[in-house]
């Protein structure tokens, strides 16, 4: 998933098209993307998405939204937490770290709601960072 105005720039939409990148517009519920991305998952396939719905330019984690939740309760995906860590800035190394799968099957049992799914979920990268940075 990516956000819409990466499509614009002819270079970066086909970039993105090959990576298999679908665009999502941001700040709205954005159903067609929801879809695709359900699809995703139901076709065994890796759906990435940063659950703040941006990248930080700090380093510190910000707000989850509840896409991220939303796609854990409506799938029987695996969860897999991941952190960026680096200094953020274009040309700059990075340390990407996993976490372990989330297992969702108790939130999913109490039908949490797709926001106290994505709690859950940054808490998990928190952690990461917090372990992981240097």
């Amino acid at each position: 998933m990516g956000k819409e105005e990466l499509f614009k720039t002819p270079v970066i939409k086909t970039l993105m098209k090959h990576l298999n990148v679908f665009p999502v517009k941001r700040g709205m519920n954005d159903r067609e993307a929801l879809r695709k991305g359900l699809k995703v998952l139901k076709d065994n396939q890796v759906l990435g998405l940063f659950p703040e719905g941006k990248r930080s330019k700090t380093g510190e984690l910000g707000e989850g939204l509840s896409g991220a939740g939303f796609f854990a309760l409506r799938s029987e995906a695996a969860v897999v937490p991941c952190a960026i860590i680096g200094p953020y800035k274009p040309f700059k190394k990075l340390k990407v770290v996993y976490g372990q799968p989330i297992d969702m099957k108790e939130l999913r049992e109490k039908k949490a709601s797709a926001s106290e799914v994505t709690a859950v979920i940054m808490d998990h990268i928190k952690k990461l960072i917090e372990t992981h940075r240097c």
